[in-house]
């Protein structure tokens, strides 16, 4: 029993001691673990401190190589310092030597004011001097043109009315009081004492010229190769063989009066060059004459030869006035052409000897609608307007084509209201319908001889034609008969008709056609027609009341079409009128323009609203190229640049906009792409597309491209600039303002098509 409590309590001791042992042995097992973590923690801690021992190193590797850095800076530093020592004693020596240039310059300022003012009183003197020339001299022309009045054979109705005119300008010439004070004229045209107006039209041509101090005698030219009465003449040359040399040019180039000989005089001479404008025009390469020539060739040896009659007249009537430094011309052409075609216009006045140099200021282009109305508004004296603000419409029927424009009047001035219209049915068309007719009556086969071997001859014809019967015809005689004379007029087209019925009717009449009323109406009513349609539509698309309409051009001189064209209109238009000498209405309108242009600050800046065209029509879209941020799904992909960019054209003002003279168009907060561009470039397109994109479609042209600085780098994209462009009579003056400084860039681009 007892032994038995000892083995139990043995075994509870030997129990005791396992758990002991046990839970011993598991604080061993911990430490140990705990033992691995500390020697773990221990590596990981010394792999960081190399890190940082190596990391240290690259550092002081890096603060040596920038103590290196600054080191070298810190001796550029004393370089420039040193340079902007040696700059500010050169600044110095430079400050000085201005000064001492300065006072030299105020000196030589004091002497050329007095040699300005020791000229100018000689100037005056020799003006006063020359006024009893001038007056003898204009004495001497008028007395030279009545006698040679006197030589003619033949005195028409032209004659007589060129003789009245003729008489009247040298009344009002020399008792004008004007003519004893020359005004004082702005500097750029002070030497100016004479302008020309040139019409070099496509058919026919001619000039008016006046002085500056007595602006109402404007004179007409008259007088052609020594035939006098007609206001323009032909615009054709005559070549010798080679077609180097000009034989003959105007109506002796072109219109032969017959010999009474019936044998063709074709070999005499080449066929006249005509028609040689057509290539300034827009026409179709197709749609030009075929020419023996070059068309500059020929242009330039016309502008030659009528500037030779140019410089005699000058000559004649103001013996001291130097042509090249006192002359001021202008040359009209028509609206539409091209400013490529207005430089060629230049390059061939240049090379005829009609200016000096061939940019010079003393020429000057405009168009013919332009000019018109200038003498339209001269001679609206005796037109009574219901009110001041009210439509004008001018209709230039011309040789070839019928020009309108309608203007709007207000303030004494006209406008430009809306876009020209225009048709081919001039007076030619009408003699073109008289060749018709002889056809019929005569056969093709003769005609066809009779043009292409006696191309003369048959323009004599039609000369008679047109001094006899188409102006004078009034539509209101039933009785009127035309009486063409074949021998008398076209005596070779004797030869030509072969057909026996044909030649055996002429022979009974004595070879003369006698053309009746109805006749005269049908060889004039297809084109009377066209321009009567052209004015309707005019009218209705002014949309509002026309109250006067003039009528100048060579074929506003037909009574029947005035007739027809007021009998169509007068419940439209209250005031339908022709002025005096309508044929030369462009001519003179440009002698007017020029005379403004005088009176102002010149050409380029006109400060006289009231004496020119103060708005017009734009026929054009202007606008800039801007570089914008490519937008998917709105510009295609082809057109996006390497930076995501694309370039698209900006408009200022569309086509069809009325625009009034020195009206400015501006768009603003225009800004640098780049926050430290210095520089900024605008290009200035146009094209005829009321909308339009891009800047290189079709139709799209550069114009010009104005450069501005960009300062004030620390402001970056925060620089403004303001961009407009402003429209005067023959120049787009296009400006940048910087807004930062306020500072203004200007071009000027010389433009007289807009």
């Amino acid at each position: 029993m007892a032994n038995e409590r000892s083995k139990d309590k043995s075994h509870e001791v030997v129990e005791k001691l396992g758990i002991g042992f046990n839970k011993l042995n598991n604080k061993f097992v911990n430490l140990l673990e705990e033992n691995q973590k500390i020697k773990q923690q221990y590596k990981n801690h010394e792999e960081k401190i190399q890190e940082i021992l190596r990391t240290n190193s690259e550092l002081n590797e890096k603060n040596k190589e920038f103590l290196r850095t600054i080191s070298e800076l810190n001796e550029k530093h004393q370089e420039i310092l040193r340079t902007n020592s040696n700059l500010i004693e050169e600044n110095k020596e430079f400050t000085r030597i201005n000064s001492e240039l300065k006072s030299q310059l105020q000196k030589k300022d004091i002497q050329f004011e007095k040699l300005q003012q020791h000229t100018s009183n000689l100037e005056k003197q020799r003006n006063e001097e020359s006024q009893q020339i001038q007056q003898l001299e204009m004495m001497k022309e008028t007395l030279e043109k009545n006698l040679e009045v006197l030589k003619l054979d033949e005195i028409d109705e032209n004659i007589i009315k060129a003789l009245k005119e003729n008489n009247k300008d040298f009344s009002s010439n020399f008792f004008n009081k004007g003519l004893e004070k020359d005004t004082e004229k702005p500097k750029l045209y002070s030497d100016i004492r004479i302008v020309v107006g040139l019409d070099f039209g496509v058919k026919y041509s001619g000039f008016s010229y006046c002085h500056v101090a007595n602006k109402q005698n404007i004179t007409s030219n008259t007088t052609w190769n020594g035939q006098m009465g007609y206001l323009k003449t032909n615009t054709v040359l005559q070549y010798d063989d080679e077609y180097n040399n000009v034989l003959l040019w105007g109506a002796p180039a072109l219109a032969k009066k017959p010999n009474r000989r019936t044998k063709s005089q074709n070999n005499e001479r080449n066929n006249p060059v005509e028609l040689f404008a057509l290539y300034l025009s827009s026409l179709d390469e197709s749609s030009k004459p075929k020419l023996p020539v070059d068309y500059k060739k020929a242009i330039t040896d016309y502008l030659r030869e009528i500037g030779k009659v140019i410089k005699e007249t000058v000559a004649r009537c103001w013996p001291n006035v130097d042509y090249f430094k006192n002359t001021l011309l202008f040359i009209t052409v028509p609206a539409e052409i091209s400013e490529k075609s207005k430089t060629i216009m230049r390059t061939c006045a240049y090379n005829a000897s009609l200016i000096k140099e061939e940019y010079s200021t003393n020429l000057q282009i405009i168009t013919e609608p332009e000019a018109a109305v200038m003498y339209c508004m001269k001679n609206r004296e005796n037109q009574v307007f219901a009110q001041s603000n009210t439509n004008i419409m001018i209709v230039d029927c011309g040789d070839d084509v019928v020009n309108l424009t309608t203007h709007n009047f207000i303030n004494n001035h006209f406008g430009e209201i809306t876009n020209k219209a225009k048709d081919s049915c001039g007076s030619s068309f009408i003699n073109a319908e008289l060749i018709k007719y002889l056809r019929k009556r005569l056969g093709d086969k003769p005609m066809n001889l009779f043009r292409d071997n006696d191309y003369g001859q048959m323009q004599y014809l039609i000369q008679q034609f047109c001094r006899i019967c188409k102006f004078p015809f009034t539509g209101d005689d039933p009785d009127f008969i035309y009486k063409l004379d074949i021998k008398h007029t076209a005596p070779v087209l004797l030869q030509y008709i072969t057909n026996g019925k044909i030649k055996n009717t002429l022979e009974e009449d004595d070879w003369i056609i006698e053309i009746d009323f109805k006749t005269i109406k049908s060889i004039f009513d297809p084109v009377i027609q066209k321009i009567l349609h052209l004015i309707k539509a005019q009218l209705n698309n002014t949309h509002e009341t026309c109250s006067a309409m003039f009528l100048v051009g060579s074929l506003s001189e037909s009574k029947y079409l005035q007739k027809r064209i007021k009998e169509e209109f007068n419940h439209q238009v209250n005031n339908i009128s022709v002025p005096a000498q309508p044929i030369a209405a462009v001519s003179r309108g440009a002698v007017i323009y020029g005379l403004e242009s005088i009176n102002s600050n010149g050409t380029n800046n006109l400060e006289n609203k009231d004496s020119i065209i103060p708005s017009r029509v734009l026929k054009f879209t202007y606008g800039i190229g801007l570089c914008l941020d490519w937008k998917e799904g709105v510009d295609p992909p082809s057109r996006k640049t390497s930076n995501g960019k694309v370039f698209k054209f900006s408009p200022l003002v569309r086509r069809g906009a009325v625009v009034e003279v020195d009206q400015v168009f501006s768009s603003s907060n225009h800004r640098p792409s780049l926050p430290d561009q210095i520089a900024m470039n605008f290009k200035l397109y146009r094209t005829s597309e009321f909308n339009a994109e891009y800047c290189d479609e079709p139709g799209m042209e550069l114009l010009g491209e104005l450069y501005i600085d960009l300062p004030d780098v620390h402001l970056g994209c925060d620089r403004v600039v303001t961009l407009g462009l402003s429209f005067d009579q023959t120049v787009i003056s296009v400006f940048a303002i910087y807004e930062v400084t306020g500072k203004k860039y200007i071009i000027k681009l010389l433009c007289s098509e807009y």
